[in-house]
């Protein structure tokens, strides 16, 4: 139904608009239109996604692999290093075993050797049937121009030579001290010779030492061999030890033990 209205009053009266759209059709779809586009990548994101939780997971489990073989490796590190440990130990007992018997080596050579200091020992006097050796020391002390009466001898035998048929005289005095002169007067008579002790043909030369012990005269001849190597001029043996000197302008030293032995340069 109409209703009447004076003019002033339509005049008045506000008039009524349209409602207007936010937003155009056109652009609603395009905007549809978009993500059903973007949708589409949706199930390469999905198998992407999938992959990458694979790939995780493969990596745990390389992990959790990696970290079982550490700690298998560290457990036979542990155990190699314990064992490096105890064998440490043992090789120091062994050293310290090694350093004791060096040490009851050269304390067993060096007694055996004090037990001969007044021996001497007389090389290359021939064998005799019914021989007497206090007849043959004697003649010895009257070449040398060193009287030593039979009172002066301990006792006196043959002590044969290994791998040879002659056997050394051997010589033990009461006295260390009418032993050394005796081998000091015998040394300075450089052509003591059988002849001299009345044995007929062809005159062979006699020597009297010092009565090395068996590793005593083992030690001498390795010291000379080194040291005619390295053009040493002086290897002597005194009172029971061995005295090395390169040559008249150098000190003199003792050679004890092998150790003793790299002195010689």
């Amino acid at each position: 139904m109409i209703q009447w209205k004076c003019p002033a009053c339509r005049v008045s009266s506000p008039t009524l608009l349209s409602p207007q759209p936010t937003a155009s059709l056109d652009t609603v779809l395009s905007e549809i239109r978009e993500m059903k586009h973007q949708l589409l990548d949706l199930p390469t994101l999905v198998n992407d996604l999938r992959s990458i939780k694979d790939e995780l997971s493969d990596l745990k489990k390389c992990y959790d692999f990696s970290s079982g073989r550490l700690d298998e490796f560290d457990t036979r590190l542990n155990n190699l290093e314990s064992k490096v440990s105890e064998f440490e130990k043992v090789q120091d007992t062994v050293l310290s075993l090694q350093s004791e018997l060096a040490s009851a080596k050269l304390e067993l050579m060096s007694h055996d050797q004090r037990s001969r200091l007044n021996n001497v020992e007389i090389k290359g006097v021939p064998l005799k049937k019914d021989e007497n050796l206090f007849s043959i020391v004697e003649a010895i002390g009257r070449k040398i121009k060193y009287n030593c009466p039979k009172a002066q001898i301990n006792y006196i035998s043959r002590v044969p030579i290994h791998n040879s048929k002659e056997k050394l005289v051997i010589v033990s005095f009461l006295n260390r001290y009418v032993k050394e002169d005796f081998v000091a007067a015998a040394r300075a008579d450089k052509d003591l010779s059988t002849s001299d002790l009345g044995f007929q043909g062809a005159s062979h030369r006699i020597y009297v030492n010092d009565h090395l012990s068996v590793e005593s005269k083992k030690l001498l001849n390795k010291t000379k061999i080194i040291a005619k190597e390295k053009r040493y001029e002086f290897v002597w043996v005194k009172h029971g030890k061995i005295h090395v000197r390169k040559n008249v302008n150098c000190n003199t030293f003792i050679v004890r033990k092998e150790q003793d032995l790299n002195k010689i340069v």
